[in-house]
């Protein structure tokens, strides 16, 4: 062997030797992907995660809040669960999917009182991320330059508010000065936090909170007075009852604050964040107030809790179960805590030594913080939601508040049981997943739509994304599914238009979709007799409308009437202030708030909801597997096609 061949050899054995990595990190095809469900990008816990465990794949799947808690875990209960599981609230039977986090390091890093609070039977099986706080969001600039005091007892929020109201200071076109955006979890938390001073941060309120855990409180009789401030603030019209209603959207909080047409707002520190990004106004945050004299308390809850699928203890998932452990663990350090709080906006971390970054804590609400006056919401998501609605249907005059509360109560004593009818079955998974339904064709849309066809013998039926909340999937479907998945009970009417309506109501469908981060809009558009195609929005243009024909291909009649079936809330029932009707005023038969729709009449109304016409749908179709595919009916085309 000559002295060139010993040389190569040489240099070849040092570049293997080069090669061969003395850490334990995966090459990039080889990357563990770790799955986790949230309602929002993470975009900063991410990149930390990823650039600490270069080996992990950290994927976010976007969801809806409204639901998300129900869905988690019927995902989790039908094997669709993520790795990393995530909850508003560490009780209900998620905990039954999770495994024990008990010995592992990082559970010491938080504060004792929160992790007793979350542990079932002695083990941990979550970690508290990041918390926010709530409170009264106000305008200081408004309040300042009109001589308004700031309040520091809740009867001084209400000569505030009618300082305000009667000289037009901070009022929106309709003269209210005061919002809360109408959700039903958020409806219950203001509700709550109204009596904290005065009930729940006292003795008496502590007793009754245990009492009401050991089955042993009632709420008749005991809790209406919860709605005494939101029910004096809407007679004294400081606040509209609209959107407590079910077929109006939430108030545009941000927007209203930002440009000085809303006063005060009851949110938390992510919004008041938000709105000083998009204001020249000055803003801070108020306590929630006493009206007997007690000191002011502010309101904080866990942004969420994460915990770990259970299914990685099985054999042969241990790479994927070490690296969630890896990244729980990484959360539970002050960098990732840190990430966190920049991602979401949350502003106190319930870690055991920590040091904020920045202060972000409101000035208006320190001096509680500092004394200890914070109340921690601790009732699970599924039970405020539907004390939520109960409070809203009192708010906008639905039922009384005698009647709300007794079914409060029946709700409890039901322990929030469901109905566990069995209406027929799925032949494979129908998925609802990173808001796809608000973006494209799914079979989940096209189920539903062509239950709404069928069932209202309608020429063509829609049914707008953001009333589909969450997936079917293969194997039995029982009532309380559809619970989760059509969740709102607008009701569906059928209208007679022609082309051109058709044509501007699929416009407006594509006008909310986004290229950035943000949710898209719940307005677009699953249809059944219809298709259409558009192209995707781009940097300075909204998605567009290209095509609309009937299901053979053929183009619509210009001279025909077509029926069509729609929500009322898409047809004007909520009105279409403060983004109500989801901008469909070229379908509008009810609110007088604008002109009457042209070339458009009322056919008939129904009783019927998403939730019960796809009820009835699978059930009278119990002979057979319900099945649903991607036809081609909404197609994203390139702008040169």
């Amino acid at each position: 062997m000559n002295i060139k061949k010993i040389l190569c050899l040489l240099i070849a054995a040092l570049c293997l030797t080069g090669c061969s990595s003395t850490n334990d990190e995966t090459p990039d095809t080889d990357k563990i992907i770790i799955t986790m469900l949230y309602t929002s990008d993470l975009p900063n816990t991410e990149k930390l995660v990823e650039t600490t465990y270069t080996n992990i794949d950290l994927q976010i799947e976007k969801n809806a809040p409204a639901t998300i808690d129900g869905e988690i875990e019927r995902r989790l209960r039908n094997g669709h669960g993520s790795d990393i599981v995530t909850s508003t609230l560490a009780t209900g039977d998620v905990l039954n999917y999770l495994a024990d986090l008990s010995a592992d390091e990082y559970i010491s890093a938080y504060q004792s009182g929160i992790m007793r609070k979350t542990a079932k039977d002695g083990k941990n099986l979550f970690i508290p991320l990041p918390a926010q706080y709530y409170g009264y969001i106000y305008n200081v600039t408004l309040a300042r330059e009109n001589g308004l005091p700031i309040p520091t007892t809740q009867d001084e929020l209400l000569e505030m508010l009618e300082e305000a109201k009667e000289a037009n200071i901070g009022t929106d076109e309709n003269g209210f000065a005061f919002a809360v955006n109408g959700t039903p979890t958020t409806t219950a938390a203001f509700a709550i936090a109204t009596k904290i001073p005065d009930f729940f941060g006292v003795s008496e309120g502590i007793r009754w909170l245990d009492d009401m855990k050991n089955g042993k409180a009632s709420f008749e009789g005991s809790l209406e007075m919860c709605l005494d401030l939101p029910l004096e603030m809407i007679e004294k019209e400081y606040m509209a009852s609209r959107p407590f209603t079910s077929v109006s959207n939430t108030v545009p909080i941000l927007e209203k604050m930002s440009d000085g047409e809303m006063l005060i707002a009851f949110d938390n520190v992510t919004m008041l964040d938000n709105i000083r990004k998009n204001s020249s106004y000055e803003f801070d945050m108020l306590a929630m107030l006493s009206s007997e004299g007690n000191p002011a308390w502010t309101v904080s809850t866990p942004t969420a809790f994460l915990g770990i699928n259970k299914e990685l203890t099985e054999d042969g998932n241990e790479p994927r179960l070490d690296a969630c452990r890896k990244i729980l663990g990484l959360l539970s350090t002050p960098e990732g805590q840190d990430a966190f709080m920049l991602d979401n906006g949350a502003a106190y971390s319930y870690l055991a030594n920590y040091t904020p970054v920045s202060d972000i804590v409101p000035n208006g609400i320190k001096d509680c913080i500092e004394n200890g006056y914070n109340y921690n919401i601790s009732m699970s998501n599924d039970f405020m939601r539907y004390f939520g609605n109960r409070c809203n249907a009192v708010l906008c005059g639905q039922t009384d508040i005698e009647s709300a509360f007794a079914k409060i109560d029946e709700y409890m004593q039901d322990g929030g049981s469901q109905n566990t009818t069995l209406i027929g079955t799925i032949d494979h998974d129908m998925l609802v997943e990173n808001y796809n339904v608000r973006l494209e064709e799914t079979e989940i849309g096209n189920l539903i739509s062509d239950a709404v066809r069928e069932m209202t013998d309608a020429d063509i039926a829609v049914v707008n994304g953001g009333s589909i909340r969450g997936s079917l999937y293969e194997g039995d479907v029982y009532s309380y599914d559809l619970d989760y998945v059509c969740p709102y009970d607008d009701n569906i009417i059928v209208l007679e238009v022609n082309a051109d309506v058709i044509k501007s109501m699929l416009s407006n469908s594509l006008s909310a979709m986004t290229l950035d981060a943000k949710i898209p809009g719940g307005r677009f558009l699953n249809v059944s007799g219809l298709k259409y195609s558009f192209t995707p929005p781009t940097a300075g243009l909204s998605a567009q409308l290209v095509d609309v024909t009937l299901p053979d291909g053929s183009p619509l009649d210009a001279n025909a009437a077509y029926t069509i079936a729609v929500t009322d809330y898409m047809a004007g029932s909520g009105g279409y202030f403060d983004n109500n009707g989801d901008g469909y005023t070229m379908l509008n038969v009810y609110s007088s708030d604008i002109p009457k729709a042209e070339n458009v009449k009322l056919v008939r109304e129904t009783e019927y909801t998403f939730h019960s016409i796809l009820e009835e749908y699978i059930i009278s179709h119990n002979d057979e597997e319900i099945a649903s595919q991607i036809e081609g009916r909404i197609t994203a085309v390139n702008g040169n096609e």
